[in-house]
């Protein structure tokens, strides 16, 4: 078994004034460099399994360790080795930043206070855009981009930070077949590298590449014990596992 990027075991946790927990009893492993998918119907839960591995939701019991931390302990420090592309994120036209403005984003959380950004992040920055094919967007505003390029500068900056742990809530939302399968490639391309991504998803996009494969529904998740190769399948063996 690889060496657990992710380590939930029995987690319960849930929202002020809510009348039972969002989540209940979850347990889910994911080793470094591994690719899993969590599907299931809006409101099953899936965002709020992200939140805890985050650190920005308390959890009532069970553990969660995060690369090799324990998240109440350490979720600020974990954060920085964190990277997290949330659900519906596009910056408007408008944005006062370039593309390369927000991939060295990924570098400024790991200088010190009134460190001036050093030659070789912006080095690795520039890496980073052309790793992922954005080298001659750098100078362009970051909302004149197309979505799907927003969304590769936002994994250009995830690569630039040195992350280990890549989240990503239904990261190919709003986007064409087109923009979807060139992400997809950027996303595997992070995998193959060792970076350990779970991602939510809605439809079939990664499913076929997928290392691990979760099912979430009504709170409470379970892991496949084969990887199929679409959503449709997915749902048949849910449904004849008792799910």
């Amino acid at each position: 078994m690889a060496r657990a990027a992710i380590e939930l075991k029995d987690v319960s946790a849930g929202y002020a004034g809510a009348d039972r927990p969002a989540i209940a009893g979850v347990t889910l492993h994911l080793g470094q460099g591994e690719l899993g998918v969590m599907v299931g119907p809006n409101g099953a839960g899936k965002t709020t399994v992200l939140e805890v591995i985050l650190g920005l939701l308390p959890y009532q019991a069970g553990s969660v360790e995060v690369l090799g931390e324990e998240v109440r302990e350490k979720g600020a420090q974990l954060r920085r080795r964190i990277a997290y592309l949330p659900q519906d994120l596009f910056f408007p036209p408008d944005t006062p930043y370039l593309t390369q403005d927000v991939v060295l984003m990924g570098r400024f959380g790991l200088l010190r206070p009134w460190q001036r950004l050093p030659r070789k992040d912006r080095e690795l920055a520039d890496q980073a855009l052309a790793a992922f094919g954005l080298a001659d967007r750098a100078g362009w505003p970051i909302g004149h981009l197309s979505g799907g390029q927003q969304r590769k500068a936002l994994l250009a900056r995830a690569f630039a930070k040195g992350a280990e742990l890549l989240l990503l809530d239904e990261p190919f939302s709003s986007l064409d077949p087109e923009a979807r399968a060139d992400l997809a490639q950027a996303v595997l391309r992070l995998r193959d590298q060792g970076m350990a991504v779970l991602a939510v998803l809605h439809e079939d996009t990664l499913l076929a590449q997928t290392d691990r494969a979760f099912l979430m529904a009504d709170g409470r998740l379970r892991e496949l014990s084969a990887v199929p190769k679409g959503i449709a399948e997915l749902w048949e063996q849910a449904l004849a596992c008792g799910a």
